[in-house]
């Protein structure tokens, strides 16, 4: 074989092997997309106090780990305190006030049952003296004082009528003056409660920088909680997820774990990046202009959920993700394949 040949050939190899990646990778890209693009998210609460004052103790240092309700630190409780006791006190004066109304309105109550009692007598005595006037056995002087000792009855049971209404209403304005006394007594109790900062969620706390001493403030992030609820979210392209759905099979490989591949899936796709945002400010909108002729594809994220523990990884861990759509079933050898060629990559890099 001379050179002539020899190059020749090398160019029909060259070509082959360049025609056979191209397919594999269109292959792979559309139906087993894989992206380097990911990386492990664990949620960061800002730890904030609820009411302001001075912190007297950290009960945390950096980076420990801590389980829902542990304390983090305290603030200084005594005006909570004393709060508190104003508002028990208060709360005492609107009970008293409303058993003395309750025991003022059982009294009228008790009046005005007599006062209907003397009426309806007055009223049935009235009404024989009318009769027996009529038969000639009584005067008309005697029927009519019987008519108005009854007049005079229906008057006072209106009367105790109208006390009774006086009555109830008061009572009624003290029972809302109880009522606001047990709310600011409930909301006293609660602020001092507040006075005890704990964790809402389990996991370790980050970039901790507070001291006993300073004046916090209501709303002021003090500390970060960083939660052990692990999930990977990875970028991919646009074309890539066409048969990714929620469900999907999913292989990862941290950086940080080389070597170990872990089984998910598909959690959720977002709907939208930020460039898709549009916000209504009253100007008129800016088209991009590129001049290059293949521009850079959009990516969407993706969640991933993972089906198995992992040990402790930091917020931010790089990882690679391989998804197994079910329409590209007949690849998922080759998935695993390269997926596996990568996690043994990262031993090296």
């Amino acid at each position: 074989m001379n050179a002539e040949q020899s190059f020749n050939r090398w160019v029909r190899l060259a070509l082959v092997a360049f025609g056979t990646l191209l397919v594999y990778f269109v292959l792979i890209d559309n139906y087993v997309p894989m992206t380097p693009q990911a990386q492990a998210h664990r949620p960061v609460l800002p730890v904030a106090p609820r009411v302001e004052g001075q912190v007297t103790r950290v009960a945390v240092s950096n980076n420990q780990s801590v389980v829902a309700g542990e304390l983090l630190f305290a603030l200084d409780e005594t005006d909570y305190q004393l709060a508190l006791e104003r508002a028990s006190l208060q709360q005492q004066l609107a009970i008293a006030d409303m058993e003395r109304q309750q025991a003022a309105m059982n009294t009228i109550q008790a009046e005005m049952e007599q006062v209907r009692l003397r009426a309806q007598e007055l009223s049935r005595e009235a009404s024989r003296m009318e009769r027996l006037h009529r038969l000639g056995h009584m005067s008309v002087q005697q029927a009519e004082q019987a008519r108005n000792l009854a007049q005079q009855a229906s008057s006072a049971l209106k009367a105790a009528e109208a006390r009774q209404q006086e009555a109830r209403q008061a009572l009624a304005a003290v029972e809302l003056t109880n009522k606001q006394a047990e709310n600011a007594f409930e909301q006293a109790k609660l602020s001092l409660e507040r006075t005890q900062v704990t964790a809402e969620v389990g996991g370790r706390i980050g970039n901790l920088q507070l001291q006993e001493g300073v004046q916090a403030r209501a709303g002021q992030p003090l500390m970060a909680l960083i939660s052990n609820e692990l999930t990977v979210t990875a970028d991919l392209r646009e074309k890539s997820l066409r048969h990714v759905r929620t469900g999907t099979r999913v292989g990862v490989v941290f950086d940080a774990l080389p070597g170990h591949i872990f089984d998910g899936h598909v959690s959720s796709i977002d709907s939208g990046v930020r460039q898709g945002q549009q916000q209504a400010d009253g100007q008129l909108v800016q088209p991009e202009n590129s001049d290059r002729w293949v521009r850079d594809a959009q990516r969407l994220r993706v969640h991933v959920a993972l089906d198995e523990p992992v040990p402790a990884l930091a917020t931010g861990a790089r990882a690679t993700v391989q998804l197994f759509p079910e329409a590209g079933s007949w690849l998922h050898g080759l998935g695993w394949i390269q997926l596996w060629l990568v996690s043994q990559f990262r031993y090296l890099y």
